[in-house]
């Protein structure tokens, strides 16, 4: 791995810690600006919401900008709206930081990955997409666990401070490691047209239902850990950071899988998850094995996502940023989905305890329509001119 990707690890770690930790600290939240858990949970519905609808727009207006340049100025409006976070008095202000830094968190992501699948060549597509998802990983392990523990024995404002601190390292570092390419010659339009593709809406679809069975678990596993399985809060960092090193192998493990066959690993991962949810459901109302059976969803959840991100690259290879941004959207309409149907079961008669059940629903929604995908490839006629590799199309932009 080139070491000048550590620039965009740390820059995607900041962005991957300041949408994930509210979820380890909704009940510090919740206590602090006197709202409902539900209410708490509108932090993650709201950035995910905004994600939808911010990133293709962002990407559409900036087609034609730089790559490095592009980099920056999303990572200053980052740094600005998590100031506003750690600054902000009330939940309404409070909300409106998180939707600040919620608009470029799509676009960045996807130039991210079209950038590092440059600097690590052709080939190697789902380990381009792994390295750049390691930042989202050590967020899990190191950036939601602090946040938590911030939370609860200093002041929940303090992540969002230490994240903006960090982000605002990470663009001297993007300036000094990553190397600059041409404007790109591709337009909006042209991108866009790759969504006439049955294959790629089927791909972000199945995006959809995967993330929202993710986040409807992930957004409520602390309040299923304490409050279904007793778990002491005390150990809620410790749970949260065996968590986060799940996810670091599952990223490793799934962004191989990847790379060796992108359909059967999509496939048969999708399939994994849901077991994993049905597992959790089973051993929630016990501390410790609803701990670990949280730490095995994690793997599963990690290995996943690279083959999601590499199936849509593959299918929309000669509009890589677009359709790459249009599956962070497809994740964040995932996670708004996910944690509203969470928040739905935890204020009902069903209770926390049914929210495996829900993502576990989600997530098969999800697993079905890659199976249709597939199958109805199989039905179709060979296509006597085959997309190109992603990276190599990313790397003849350069």
């Amino acid at each position: 791995m080139p070491f000048r990707l550590a620039a965009l690890i740390l820059a995607i770690f900041c962005v991957g810690t300041a949408e994930l930790s509210p979820s380890g600290m909704l009940d510090d939240l919740s206590a602090d600006l006197t709202v409902s858990l539900a209410m708490a949970g509108l932090l993650v519905t709201a950035y995910a919401l905004t994600m939808v609808v911010g990133g293709p727009l962002v990407t559409a207006l900036t087609t034609r900008v730089r790559r490095k340049l592009l980099l920056v100025g999303l990572l200053a409006v980052f740094v600005l709206g998590n100031v506003v976070c750690a600054l902000a008095p009330n939940f309404g202000v409070l909300l409106a930081g998180r939707v600040l830094t919620a608009v470029v968190h799509g676009t960045f992501m996807a130039v991210c990955v079209v950038t590092a699948g440059a600097m690590v060549g052709e080939g190697k597509g789902g380990a381009a997409v792994a390295a750049t998802q390691l930042g989202i990983n050590l967020a899990t392990v190191l950036g939601v666990p602090m946040g938590s523990f911030l939370a609860q024995h200093y002041d929940w404002r303090a992540p969002f401070g230490i994240v903006a601190a960090l982000a605002t390292v990470a663009i001297a570092l993007v300036l000094a490691w990553v190397p600059d390419t041409p404007t790109p010659t591709v337009t909006a339009a042209h991108e866009a047209r790759v969504f006439r593709r049955p294959n790629v809406w089927g791909t972000v679809g199945a995006t959809v239902l995967c993330s929202g069975g993710m986040f409807t678990l992930i957004t409520y596993m602390v309040p299923l850990l304490t409050g279904v399985g007793h778990l002491p809060r005390h150990w809620v960092p410790v749970v949260l950071l065996a968590y986060g090193v799940g996810s670091i192998v599952g990223n490793l493990l799934g962004g191989r899988y990847a790379d060796r066959g992108v359909d059967r690993a999509v496939g048969q991962l999708s399939w994994t998850l849901v077991a994993v949810c049905l597992l959790v459901w089973l051993l929630a109302p016990y501390a410790l094995g609803g701990a670990v059976a949280l730490v095995l969803f994690s793997l599963a959840t990690f290995a996943l996502i690279p083959g999601l991100q590499t199936k849509v690259l593959t299918e929309a290879a000669d509009a890589p940023t677009l359709s790459l941004t249009a599956n962070m959207s497809a994740f964040g309409l995932g996670a708004a989905l996910g944690s509203w149907l969470g928040g739905l079961f935890t204020d009902s008669d069903f209770g926390t305890r049914a929210v495996p059940l829900a993502a576990a629903a989600l997530t098969a929604g999800g697993a079905l329509l890659v199976l249709g995908l597939r199958r109805a490839a199989r039905r179709a006629p060979a296509d006597p001119t085959p997309h190109a590799h992603p990276l190599a199309v990313s790397t003849a932009k350069r």
